[in-house]
């Protein structure tokens, strides 16, 4: 009896397996000598589609506003957006900062070291200095002679 069970499960199973392995490879059943043609009509996806999409060009063609009026589109937008004036402010900002900073890098690239005077003998330098001459040798600086 049990075995009998077993066997019955095992049939039902492999039914089950077999129908999952049909409908997985193949999603219609042709039996031979039966065709099967796609549908063809006025009514396919492809046909509806063109019709909407045409229904909706006209729609727009018809109630869109001319050149020159002002649509409601184009005031909500207006009214949402930021205004010309602020933007113009932040880009003379941007320019001043830009200029600043232009400057700033041409004078630091076109920067030199200070030039230096390297005296052969730097010794001789203390032999200009007024402290080393002895009184009255030194002429007067700013005095006229009269």
């Amino acid at each position: 009896m049990a075995v009998n069970r077993a066997l019955a499960l095992v049939r039902v199973k492999q039914l089950h397996t077999s129908n999952a392995l049909k409908r997985r490879f193949s999603s219609q059943t042709i039996h031979p000598g039966e065709e099967v043609l796609p549908e063809v009509g006025f009514f396919t996806p492809f046909w509806r589609n063109t019709i909407l999409l045409s229904f909706v060009a006209i729609a727009f063609y018809k109630w869109a506003p001319r050149p020159g009026e002002e649509a409601f589109l184009t005031k909500w937008l207006a009214h949402y957006s930021t205004s010309p004036e602020f933007w113009t402010r932040i880009n003379e900002q941007q320019l001043l900062r830009s200029q600043h900073m232009t400057v700033n890098t041409v004078l630091q690239t076109s920067a030199q070291r200070p030039s230096m005077v390297r005296y052969r003998y730097p010794q001789m330098l203390e032999q200009g200095s007024p402290h080393l001459k002895p009184v009255g040798a030194a002429s007067p600086v700013g005095k006229k002679a009269e």
